[in-house]
């Protein structure tokens, strides 16, 4: 299992403005959550007639370069677009114990020395 990376690694954006190519700078924003790829979470900001507040959703996706805009998605496939405050943590996935270093299923006695 590949864990997601969330460095902040300046990157650099080029844009045409009037004709001109313009280079811009860019340092992704720090990780202000505890939250992982694969958490179950609860909506507690309604967002639209498809997204009540207290609907629980699955965490799709966290981009490196904005780790602080969540991509949560129905069980029906439907997904959409949440800042990480507008969610509360449910359950968590096994992508928190493989980051502390625990064995998710238990199975320590199966592991060789």
């Amino acid at each position: 299992m590949v864990l997601p990376v969330y460095d902040r690694t300046p990157y650099n954006v080029e844009y045409y403005k009037d004709g001109q190519k313009q280079t811009i700078r860019r340092v992704p924003p720090p990780k202000l959550h505890d939250i992982e790829e694969g958490d179950e979470v609860t909506i507690t900001k309604k967002k639209g007639d498809d997204w009540d507040a207290g609907d629980t959703v699955d965490i799709k996706a966290i981009q490196s370069r904005q780790p602080n805009t969540l991509t949560i998605e129905k069980s029906n496939g439907e997904y959409t677009f949440l800042p990480y405050d507008d969610v509360e943590l449910k359950e968590k996935s096994t992508l928190h114990y493989i980051r502390e270093g625990k064995d998710p299923y238990g199975s320590q006695y199966l592991l060789w020395p």
